[in-house]
């Protein structure tokens, strides 16, 4: 049957005229004569008056599919909640996206409001949901419990409820303790009613269904609350207007996704060796205030167990009360990761310390969250600006969202470990960086480097700030050009891409363009014989025109042994080497570009001296320092002499003496000669040795003679 004939039936099957039909149902005859007709049809709010007035279930007005989906109001995101990651669920998505391959299960172990996972469900197969409140339990079972529900049978509750006189309703719980204080009087009633009426229906639904209604409880009446978005406390000296409107939430297909969903209320850290998941994302609470009292209302009303309430708030006895919000968070975290079975895990923070609230101090520092993830596998840290929540009492400056990323060991050990610097600088550390990352400090505040040369070291360490130096003013414009594109970084490509086409380079990273021929008439040096007249017809573009940093960076990536060389005119006077722009050096940019991103970074051209006299430092900051050897024969350290040597070991001394910690890298020895000064000196503190490997622009054997250490002034 049509909708017309619906209605025609149900005209006759009740003995009314068309004008006694729309008497009852409050429209005007010419409406209903128009429905009859075909010539329009009702309104959804008409089809619920309809329904109710004639006691229908809400499938008897056939033609129901876009009134069910525009009667379902609220997505899992649409309430308040303190500490809730919508604003920045796409940077989270993006980078747990691109950092965390071959995943194909998500467990969001303090889930909060779940935004992450809904972000998730497109990405994985399996879902984990967990948190402590049994009212977030609920609302995950509502949007996710693999389970069928009724939608006719969820629309009758829905055109119950919202045809509630409220002003006949009996006062009850929610009234008598809630009435005018967190809600208007009769919209408690009609809270506090629907509350009982779902419970009192209980068995008449399955448990996606009893589910479902209670969240579109919570989420319809979290609109109206007399609140600032938790029920920390209620505004006393407002005018409260009745606005409660019964809405459905908008439950997923879980059936028809095909996706699996686990649920849980537990302690995190129960439930940490239970479950099994490829990516583990942890959100916890950051500060001393416990959700469940912030959200007790929420929890009252949907536990329903009517207990006594306490205090100006209306609050039931504490439950529930999670140790993250103690002095005992960093203990609980400690214990939390070593106790999860994952291939990545993610953990959000901020960097809320100083506040005119205690209560809102984080309770776990960054450089104890670095170090405890640092234990179980390669960690990336990445950090947003982002403007907290603020409810009058707490100053929040420069507040920044932070994303821990760690690659657990077992699953990552046969994995890059490192990121290699995009310049591939003479000197570069990438290779030693895992020994040298075993020694530096886990928590480190402002890292600073003097001597940063390509940047390998400071790439792969984690902290706040970055403060960093090199005596070559080129090499710093490089830093700061690829820092200044950092945000742009398709249009740098798109230039470095042109710039291989103007100059005719081959670019190994999209195409081989060099014939088979040449290939195996020079096996091997064709890079450097057929990039030849292209590089050299750049070099003397570039010492014509010498601001041309993007120009600069192409000559050393093409350049022999990728290395920055001006002869006494200043000149760029590096020969062409056997190496082109391959998919390693985009690798590399990438990685820059990525980092640069999400960390603050502060470059400077001093000498060392200068450098390091003229910085402020505090307790937590770390300078690593990876000077010229003195008795290294490479180019890069030629210029180095002992007055540099005698001055910088001075300056060591001096920071030690102050609390600041250092590492400093150096050769004691070679084949034929010995740095007696820094052996000597070096014995007041700790020495570490690292096997090098390096090969120099002079001698390209295995310098399996050298001795290189790392020597340190801390534990």
């Amino acid at each position: 049957m049509t909708v017309a004939e619906t209605i025609l039936n149900i005209i006759d099957e009740n003995n009314l005229t068309q004008q006694a039909f729309a008497k009852k149902i409050n429209v005007n005859q010419s409406q209903v004569s128009d429905w009859t007709s075909g010539k329009s049809k009702p309104s959804f709010d008409a089809i619920k008056d309809i329904c109710l007035a004639f006691n229908l279930s809400a499938d008897y007005i056939i033609g129901l599919k876009n009134f069910k989906t525009n009667q379902m109001k609220y997505n899992i995101s649409n309430r308040r909640y303190t500490g809730s990651k919508l604003k920045i669920k796409d940077w989270i998505k993006d980078l747990i996206t691109e950092n965390c391959p071959n995943a194909k299960s998500f467990c969001d172990i303090f889930a909060g409001t779940a935004i992450i996972t809904d972000e998730m469900l497109n990405q994985y197969d399996s879902f984990v949901l967990n948190d402590l409140l049994y009212s977030n339990e609920i609302i995950y079972k509502a949007f996710y419990k693999n389970e069928n529900f009724d939608i006719n049978k969820l629309y009758n509750f829905l055109v119950k409820y919202q045809n509630l006189n409220k002003d006949e309703l009996p006062d009850n719980y929610v009234s008598k303790n809630f009435g005018d204080k967190y809600f208007e009087l009769g919209d408690a009633k009609a809270i506090g009613y629907i509350r009982q009426d779902i419970e009192e229906n209980k068995n008449y639904l399955n448990e996606r269904e009893y589910c479902i209604l209670i969240a579109s409880l919570l989420y319809s009446f979290d609109r109206c609350a007399n609140t600032v978005g938790h029920y920390e406390a209620y505004f006393k000296n407002k005018k409260i207007t009745r606005s409660f409107k019964f809405e459905l939430i908008k439950p997923y297909d879980t059936i028809s996704l095909n996706k699996t969903f686990e649920i849980y209320r537990k302690d995190a850290n129960e439930l940490a060796p239970e479950i099994k998941s490829d990516i583990v994302y942890i959100d916890p609470p950051y500060s001393s205030r416990q959700y469940s009292r912030f959200y007790h209302v929420l929890e009252n009303i949907t536990k329903w167990e009517k207990p006594e309430l306490f205090g100006t708030a209306l609050k039931p006895a504490p439950e529930n009360m999670s140790e993250y919000c103690s002095s005992s968070a960093k203990k609980a975290f400690k214990d939390l990761i070593s106790k999860l079975n994952c291939k990545y895990i993610v953990v959000s923070y901020n960097n809320t310390y100083n506040s005119k609230s205690k209560s809102s101090e984080n309770k776990m520092k960054l450089e104890d969250i670095v170090e405890i993830l640092s234990e179980k596998g390669i960690t990336k840290k990445y950090e947003m600006p982002f403007k907290a929540f603020n409810a009058g009492k707490t100053n929040i400056e420069n507040h920044k969202e932070l994303l821990f990323i760690t690659e657990v060991g077992k699953f990552a050990e046969n994995k890059k470990d490192v990121t290699r610097s995009p310049f591939f600088y003479v000197g570069d550390k990438s290779k030693l960086m895992p020994q040298l990352l075993k020694v530096f400090p886990k928590n480190i505040d402002t890292y600073f480097e003097p001597f940063c040369g390509g940047g390998s070291s400071f790439l792969n360490v984690i902290a706040n700030n970055y403060v960093l130096n090199d005596i070559d003013s080129y090499m710093i414009k490089l830093h700061n050009l690829l820092k200044d594109n950092a945000m742009t970084s398709d249009m740098f490509f798109l230039i470095l891409n042109n710039i291989e086409d103007h100059y005719g380079l081959s670019a190994s990273h999209k195409q081989d363009i060099i014939p088979l021929e040449f290939k195996k008439q020079y096996p091997k040096t064709y890079f450097a014989k057929f990039n030849k007249e292209s590089y050299a017809k750049m070099r003397s573009d570039f010492n014509k025109d010498k601001n041309n940093m993007e120009l600069l960076y192409v000559l050393l990536i093409y350049g022999f042994n990728r290395m920055l060389r001006f002869n006494s005119k200043g000149d760029f006077n590096l020969p062409v080497g056997n190496v082109d722009l391959n998919q390693n050096v985009i690798d590399a940019l990438k990685d820059y570009f990525n980092f640069a991103k999400n960390n603050n970074l502060q470059f400077s051209s001093l000498d060392f001296r200068e450098f390091i006299n003229k910085q402020n430092f505090k307790a937590n900051d770390f300078i690593y320092l990876d000077p010229p050897y003195l008795i290294s024969s490479s180019e890069y350290n030629k210029l180095w002499t002992e007055k540099d040597e005698i001055d910088l070991l001075n300056i060591l001394d001096d920071l030690n003496n102050k609390g600041v910690r250092f590492a400093i890298s150096n050769l004691l020895f070679t084949k034929d000669r010995e740095n007696t000064m820094f052996i000597n000196w070096a014995k007041k503190y700790k020495i570490f040795d690292i096997s090098s490997n390096y090969i120099n622009y002079h001698d390209n054997s295995n310098k399996t003679t050298n001795k290189e250490v790392l020597v340190t002034n801390y534990d």
